[in-house]
């Protein structure tokens, strides 16, 4: 099977299997996001002394079930 890192401006998930590719990776882009929003939150609640917004929170149940697999 080919396997492909996918990167911002390249081509889509479903262009990449249109010509063969049977894997995708996204080498840190997912744990560079994560790692981002983190950031962000921290130094506002360094600037502003006030907990982080709730509203883009992803719940413990969502969280579990995308990590959960189901046998």
């Amino acid at each position: 099977p080919v396997n492909v890192l996918v990167l911002p401006g390249g081509p889509t998930v479903a262009e990449l299997a249109s010509v063969g590719v049977r894997r995708i990776s996204t080498g840190s882009l997912l744990a560079g996001a994560a790692y981002g929003a983190l950031v962000e939150e921290a130094q506002r609640l360094l600037a502003n002394g006030t907990a982080p917004a709730t509203s883009d929170m992803i719940s413990r149940k969502a969280l579990h079930a995308a990590f959960t697999v189901d046998a």
